[in-house]
């Protein structure tokens, strides 16, 4: 029974104290609600005042096979510019040696996102896009105008959209590439009778290769990491790149002739993995934009200037340069008459002559 009086009385005080409770929280409400503004306020100037201060970190590799070359200097600038620019924010590592793969390999690493940027060469079109293969035609492009015709105008824009589309990868910006040139030791090459039989290695690219079987030699495509060693222990005769790679990868060691074929002209792209740039903000998107077309610019400017110092240094470094004239070049792309109709059922209907009109 006192237990239950005890219980009666409790109830009694709280009925009571019910009304003073709610009389005290309605008087407080004014203060609460403008405690609760001051914090929402003063949270939404940390922000103003610090727009930076939780935008998201960065991170991304960038791989290609062109070291010691005008494109790694444009995009080692072009990493350093984006990291000045977001205080290291974004950060980019450059690797220029291919230590994250080869350029076929990358393009499945860039499609999951596990490569985020790299740099390619014709390897894109042959591996992403066969159908535009008609581009790596050796001595279809003449010369660095007609090359740039061809990547600016409708024939470029097919191709970013044929490749964001089949492989998910995304063609940022574009620069030339130095012309290629086959090297050669004990070997003088003039006319394509000189490379009857020769093993040179080749990229597997099936119309290159294709070219180089129809002009007599014996087209080896080899893993860029395995050239040295081959040339030195005479697994292959010879090789084609542009001067700056043969110097930049010591090839003249092992390779005593340049001879100035020039017979492939191609641009170099700076691609990006398109699951990777849609997780960025528009701003990040901007900012590596931006950067890279000035980048890519300010190597477009200095290559063909340095291609022509490469030239002085491969003289200097003892190589034996072979310039071909006019006719002896002409018979290279009379050997070569017939390599479109080889390819007609694989390239874009049309396309070679499209491409070859753009440079007359």
């Amino acid at each position: 029974m006192v237990g239950t009086t005890g219980n009666a009385q409790q109830r009694s005080r709280t009925v009571a104290a019910a009304p003073n409770a709610a009389r005290l929280l309605s008087r407080c409400k004014p203060a609460l609600s403008a405690l609760i503004m001051s914090a929402v306020v003063a949270s939404a100037s940390m922000f103003i005042q610090a727009p930076h201060a939780y935008a998201q970190d960065v991170k991304a590799n960038l791989n290609h096979e062109m070291t010691g070359t005008v494109v790694d200097e444009a995009v080692q600038r072009m990493a350093r510019n984006i990291a000045e620019k977001t205080d290291g924010r974004i950060d980019i590592t450059v690797h220029s040696r291919g230590e994250m793969g080869g350029e076929r390999a990358m393009f499945d690493l860039m499609q999951g996102g596990a490569i985020e940027l790299g740099i390619s060469g014709a390897a894109i079109i042959s591996a992403v896009a066969p159908e535009f293969g008609v581009l790596d035609t050796p001595y279809l492009i003449v010369s660095p105008e007609h090359l740039k015709k061809v990547v600016e105008g409708k024939v470029g824009d097919e191709i970013r959209k044929t490749v964001l589309d089949k492989k998910g990868i995304r063609i940022l910006g574009w620069m030339d590439r130095p012309p290629r040139h086959v090297t050669t030791k004990d070997r003088m090459v003039r006319k394509p009778q000189d490379m009857a039989g020769m093993k040179i290695r080749v990229r597997e690219i099936p119309v290159q290769v294709e070219a180089f079987r129809m002009l007599g030699a014996s087209p080896v495509p080899m893993a860029f990491g395995e050239v040295y060693t081959a040339l030195q222990t005479g697994v292959i005769d010879a090789q084609e790149n542009p001067l700056g790679i043969t110097l930049g990868s010591s090839f003249n060691e092992v390779q005593d002739h340049v001879i100035l074929t020039g017979h492939v002209r191609e641009v170099q792209w700076l691609i990006a993995s398109d699951s990777w740039w849609q997780k960025l903000s528009d701003k990040d998107r901007a900012v590596i934009t931006e950067a890279a077309a000035e980048a890519l610019q300010w190597g477009q400017n200095k290559v063909y200037a340095q291609d022509a110092a490469h030239l002085k240094e491969a003289k200097a470094r003892g190589m034996k340069v072979v310039e071909l004239s006019a006719a002896e070049l002409k018979a290279f792309q009379d050997g070569l008459a017939d390599l479109p109709k080889r390819f007609a059922d694989v390239w874009k209907d049309g396309l070679f002559d499209r491409i070859a009109k753009a440079g007359e």
